[in-house]
């Protein structure tokens, strides 16, 4: 025969859990509340950013004094993160041409071409006339640092040209795969801020294969990284990812370098 002291605290355990199941669970949008968010498309931050996600969406991007939250949202506080774009992957058979010649720029740039891979190392410096061409014609250009690892007085001269595009205003492009961190740390040292580093690897390299993501906007593919510390600091602390969200969920982190 079972007490009744057992059999009360049995009786209000069951209570308590009957009550739990019987509140609804919140059935709104999701709410990412308080990070620092990397705009890509201005290359600014907003600092204590919401965010509102729709099933495979950004609802809504603002801040927190302007941009009111849903009743019944399911929202998550991320104060202290960072939040970027999903960093965008060339298709492994893209074909976007590579030089690395100032005559095959130029013939590349003649041709029509909108993508191009790679730096011009025998010029001696950066023709003006050359410059306006590929502002105008919106040619976006990826310096591939990392193809001259192995090359350092390549690297240092691709490190000078690679800032001397970002100076002059030339959209530069990384592609997110696998090697991105090697091509952050190299820019990083060439004297690239972060927001312009993130930004071509995300906003610039959607546009250089069409695709919509790239970035955190109302209505754009909710895909976004949050990092652990500001990338502001630490160029590095693009490979250490907290979270990861695609099309609206949450999914396993990816390695990165040394995260």
């Amino acid at each position: 025969m079972i007490s009744s002291t057992p059999r009360l605290a049995l009786l209000s355990l069951a209570a308590l859990l009957l009550a739990a199941c019987s509140e609804p669970a919140p059935t709104g949008p999701q709410v990412l509340i308080g990070a620092t968010l990397f705009d890509s498309s201005t290359r600014s931050t907003v600092d204590r950013a919401v965010l509102i996600v729709e099933h495979d969406r950004f609802k809504a991007v603002g801040d927190q004094p302007t941009l009111p939250i849903p009743p019944g949202s399911n929202k998550l506080d991320l104060t202290g993160r960072f939040l970027i774009p999903t960093p965008v992957k060339l298709p492994p058979n893209a074909n976007h041409p590579r030089f690395k010649t100032l005559a095959e720029m130029r013939k590349l740039i003649d041709s029509g071409a909108k993508v191009i891979k790679g730096l011009p190392l025998d010029a001696p410096s950066l023709d003006p006339t050359l410059i306006a061409a590929l502002k105008n014609n919106q040619v976006i250009v990826f310096p591939s640092l990392i193809t001259l690892e192995l090359e350092p007085h390549n690297l240092k001269r691709g490190r000078e040209l690679a800032k001397a595009l970002y100076d002059a205003g030339v959209k530069l492009g990384v592609n997110g795969a696998e090697s991105a961190h090697r091509e952050w740390k190299f820019l990083s040292e060439a004297g690239l801020p972060a927001e312009a580093i993130i930004q071509a690897t995300t906003l610039h390299a959607a546009e250089a294969i069409s695709a919509s993501s790239g970035r955190i906007a109302s209505s754009s593919p909710a895909h976004l990284y949050v990092l652990k510390c500001d990338p502001r600091d630490d160029i590095a602390c693009l490979v250490k990812v907290e979270r990861a969200m695609e099309n609206g969920g949450w999914i396993q982190p990816p390695a990165l370098g040394e995260n």
